[in-house]
């Protein structure tokens, strides 16, 4: 790679190149959601770059000339903007270069394998194959409380904060996060809104408080409120730990001096470190290594503000997860499923069970069977993302497999859409369903919103929900007013349910599969209403695929052939209705 050095470059070199060129359309895309045809190639190129890249560093190549290689290629390959290459390159190297230092035997196809793991880039490293000790099957039977109760529960996730976030800036910059103070100007048609923008651009302060008050003041009678991480924006090329330290403490000294008295439990969201994704092991302790900075300030401030006790510190130091009972037969567990993510370069030096929490989750969940208590788990990747290493995700189903009988909802964030998850064990028998806070960020193409739950206290089981949102386009026209949030839906009485248990939700997603109207109220409620994300084209084919999404533990289409099969059953239902009912009025009238 002497090109990086010399400044030379063959005519051949760059013809490779010119094909090998990323679109510029995709440059903000995660590699995890490209169509299947593109993995393969992107696989390669992977692979190759990085085994090129190992094979300098184990020569003796220094950083600073792998630095200068990583930087050119990237902008060669498009795949960012100069400016961004140099601040993800200057941020993430010394993580990876110290990985591949301490880990003389790890091979590209490992990494790659790890980032890209699919079908088309498999990983089949046998150090990433693992599994967790769980207690023997026998389900013991808890005791519901005998009460009618009900509790409230507001959910907040993914706010996204950005201090440089300038109402009227440019709202087209070409870089992952836009509408910045000191980004190019543009034209008045591409202009940064008020309270926020449906281009790739973060939350403005003003909106974040405008949420929490809004939220705080219209429900008077919150419980508990969830917060399922985020705080930090996504300039990712130009975060600092400095910076992430005064955005967490902000957006914590509001939410606490808003909700005061009101219980509040927050979890990390991948963006928390610096750089984002990266969850190091409690012994690295590198400056520019170390992730224990942000544990060691969080666990500080959750405690400081009484949210917390003092026994769930060594967790948190540990690796950014809790456990409390809020009340006597309630427990709620708080994971940082982060370190599961494709992205958390740490995975390749530690493949096993990260920070020992998915032992540690079977050992709560077995104490809690044992004390008779229900239980709530917070975590910002979904079980049903495909961005968390498959390894750690079979084993953390295995655990909700086990524990099914006690774990009465999950809460998750990270994908911005209002979404859910519902998961089927080996029978194809629902087990377990996670719900999506959505966002406050409008990152990208969306609404803001909240959720607001309704659980019944004698087995803390989600009994409805109420998503709180405001149009942004029309809130941009009023800058002089709040915005006018409303009730866009509850789940209940938007998909005609009688109850939220596993019978109904599973009878609903079947039912949802093959009715349209129904189909259409999903992926509207997916996008928050958002008219940018909705004016794209989009047809039944489409708007199954984000229902398919809602499916974890079992193949999409084992459910799809059970709703031909049931709708095959109905079919010849109504058929022998008709034809019965025609034989019995021509009966009646011959009479």
């Amino acid at each position: 790679m002497l090109w990086a050095n010399s400044s030379q470059t063959s005519e051949l070199f760059m013809d490779i190149i010119q094909n090998l060129k990323f679109p510029t359309e995709l440059q903000n895309s995660d590699f995890k959601t490209l169509a299947a045809g593109l993995y393969i190639p992107i696989c390669t190129i992977c692979t190759g770059t990085l085994k090129a890249f190992i094979d300098l560093r184990r020569k003796g190549e220094s950083e600073e000339n792998i630095r200068n290689n990583v930087i050119k290629l990237c902008v060669l390959l498009n795949i960012q903007k100069e400016e961004v290459c140099r601040g993800v390159v200057d941020l993430n190297l010394p993580i990876i270069l110290y990985i591949v230092d301490s880990r003389p035997n790890l091979e590209a196809s490992t990494m790659c394998g790890v980032v890209l793991e699919s079908k088309s880039c498999p990983l089949n490293d046998t150090e990433f194959e693992w599994s967790i000790d769980i207690t023997n099957n026998t389900h013991t039977t808890i005791i519901e409380n005998n009460t009618q109760e009900q509790i409230k529960v507001l959910q907040l996730s993914d706010i996204h904060y950005d201090p440089l976030y300038e109402p009227d800036g440019n709202t087209k910059c070409g870089e992952p996060v836009c509408c910045r103070k000191g980004q190019n100007k543009t034209d008045v048609t591409s202009a940064a809104g008020f309270w926020g923008d449906y281009d790739s651009c973060d939350t403005p302060w003003h909106a974040i408080v405008d949420v929490i008050n809004h939220a705080k003041v219209t429900h008077q009678d919150i419980d508990f409120v969830y917060f399922t991480g985020d705080i930090i924006d996504h300039g990712v090329w130009e975060t600092s730990k400095e910076g992430n330290i005064q955005s967490l403490r902000k957006i914590y000294n509001e939410i606490h001096d808003v909700f005061n008295d009101t219980a509040v439990y927050p979890i990390f969201g991948n963006h928390e470190p610096n750089p984002l994704n990266q969850f190091a092991p409690q012994n690295i302790t590198q400056e520019n290594l170390t992730t224990n900075w942000v544990y060691e300030l969080l666990a500080d401030l959750w405690i400081a503000y009484k949210w917390l006790p003092e026994s769930t510190r060594p967790t948190i130091l540990k690796g950014g997860y809790y456990t409390v009972t809020p009340r006597k037969g309630f427990r709620v567990i708080a994971l940082n499923s982060n370190v599961c993510y494709s992205y958390n370069w740490w995975l390749w030096y530690t493949p096993r069970d990260p920070d020992d929490q998915l032992q540690w989750l079977v050992n709560v969940l077995s104490d809690a069977e044992k004390n008779n208590e229900f239980v709530h788990i917070l975590s910002h990747i979904p079980a049903n993302s495909n961005s968390c290493l498959s390894t750690w995700r079979r084993e953390y189903l295995r655990i909700i497999n086990r524990f099914t009988h006690i774990i009465k909802a999950e809460f998750n964030g990270h994908t911005h859409n209002d979404e859910i998850a519902i998961f089927y064990n080996s029978d194809s028998k629902v087990i377990n369903v996670a719900w999506n806070g959505g966002s406050v960020t409008t990152y990208t193409k969306l609404n803001p919103n909240y959720k607001v739950y309704t659980v019944n206290s004698s087995n803390y089981a989600v009994t409805d929900y109420e998503n709180w949102m405001y149009d942004l386009g029309s809130a941009n026209k009023h800058n002089d007013t709040t915005p006018a949030w409303y009730v866009s839906y509850s789940f209940k009485k938007e998909y005609n349910l009688p109850d939220l248990s596993a019978n109904s939700l599973n009878n609903w997603l079947y039912e949802t599969l093959r009715n349209d109207t129904l189909l259409d109220k999903y992926y509207r409620n997916f996008y928050k209403l958002a008219q940018p994300s909705l004016v794209a084209s989009c047809d039944v084919n489409c708007k199954r695929e984000l229902l398919h999404r809602a499916i974890v533990g079992i193949e999409p289409s084992n459910i799809m052939k059970n709703v031909a099969h049931i709708g095959e059953l109905w079919l010849g239902w109504a058929l022998a209705s008709v034809i019965g009912q025609a034989i019995n009025t021509s009966w009646t009238r011959s009479l």
